[in-house]
């Protein structure tokens, strides 16, 4: 595998959350290990592949089975499944042969789950999806999508063709298809808006920043997911919600307005975020340039030219400038200069970087903690 790739596979699974302690993933050939925050090695490079730490466990792989470790680096729960999921509140999803079932963080029996489970946990309930199933008289049914809690308990009945998951942000509905319809519904199945999907069977518009975009007769609008306008139907043409802005055509003129169908001030309407805040402040664009705004819009400092820029974390902004990555400070310094082929987010104090001699995490300083190869 190219150092490229190696880099993009680790950046995806490190670092791990903060509990008791720190794991961070890295790789030596072939072979997944952790280390910690100061760069010692937990665990040495002996699995296939590794997932995120969730709820003080982290998913291995051995051979073509999967189970858990914990942070001290010892087996939780034993590899024994042909695949298995991310612990989320409390609960991960396993599958021996084709058939799944919920687990506890001890690696506990909770339920058997007679579907396919599609995704993880949001807001308490688990997508599944019913299929090859027949009715009475042999005949094929459709393949129908529904809900499961966290005990296994079938919540939404597999009704729906097909469904999207719950989102973490509650003011924001999923969606199914049913009897040509987009149903927006609540956790409980409760359909709380109906939308044809007209003869040529059109697609759904998705809930954004707890706004849907709906027409209603030659006019936009949008719902909240109480079903109610938020923003009553007069627009004649609008787009989705970004960061809490949306563009709106009233009249024949296109305008900026928020979340409560307010216009956004003049002063305002340059600098947009593009990013949701992230330590503090959000990354935002002013025609080919950006910058970083506060939560009352004020720049941290002026607006730049960057090959790419990224959110802060860690009290740094990756960013990339002559085809190389380095990090800015909250007031604009390059605190760690640009001389990464490739590098990740911080993310608890360390970032997973390529150099040319390979990859390694480097600290806020940019001292580096760990490097491939090393012993």
């Amino acid at each position: 595998m190219k150092p490229v790739a190696i880099l993009m596979v680790l950046a995806s699974l490190a670092p791990a959350q903060r509990t008791n302690d720190y794991l961070y993933a890295i790789r030596e050939g072939r072979k997944f290990g952790f280390i910690n925050r100061s760069g010692a090695v937990v665990v040495p490079p002996t699995y296939d592949a590794v997932g995120d730490l969730r709820e003080g466990r982290i998913r291995v792989t051995a051979g073509n089975l999967s189970g858990y470790i914990d942070l001290a680096g010892k087996v939780a729960i034993e590899p024994k499944y042909d695949s298995a999921g991310e612990f989320r509140e409390g609960r991960a999803v396993v599958r021996q042969g084709d058939k799944y079932a919920l687990i506890d963080l001890n690696g506990k029996p909770i339920a058997d789950i007679p579907y396919r489970v599609l995704g993880e946990f949001h807001q308490g309930l688990l997508r599944v999806q019913a299929s090859g199933r027949t009715d009475a008289n042999g005949k094929r049914l459709p393949t129908t999508y529904g809900f499961v809690d966290r005990d296994g308990k079938v919540v939404i009945q597999p009704q729906f063709m097909p469904a999207t998951e719950f989102s973490d942000d509650p003011t924001d509905l999923p969606f199914g298809g049913l009897e040509h319809d987009w149903c927006y519904f609540d956790r409980a199945g409760k359909i709380v808006i109906r939308i044809s999907m007209g003869p040529h069977l059109n697609g759904a518009n998705s809930f954004v920043n707890g706004r849907l975009r709906v027409k209603e007769g030659f006019t936009w609008g949008y719902k909240d997911a109480t079903g109610n306008w938020a923003i009553p139907p007069k627009y004649n043409d609008a787009e989705d919600f970004k960061a809490g802005v949306a563009r709106v055509q009233d009249g024949a003129k296109w305008v900026l307005i928020n979340i409560f169908g307010k216009d956004v001030p003049e002063n305002k309407k340059k600098i947009l975020p593009i990013a949701p805040v992230s330590d503090g402040l959000a990354l935002a664009r002013e025609n080919d340039l950006l910058g970083w705004i506060d939560a009352r819009d004020r720049l941290a400092f002026p607006l730049r030219k960057y090959d790419e820029a990224h959110s802060f974390s860690c009290g740094l902004a990756r960013i990339k400038l002559d085809d190389l990555y380095g990090f800015l400070d909250k007031s604009g310094n390059m605190a760690i200069p640009n001389q990464y082929l490739s590098a990740t987010d911080f993310d608890h104090d360390l970032a997973l970087v390529q150099t040319r001699e390979g990859i390694a995490y480097i600290d806020t300083k940019g001292a580096v903690v760990w490097k491939s190869g090393k012993r």
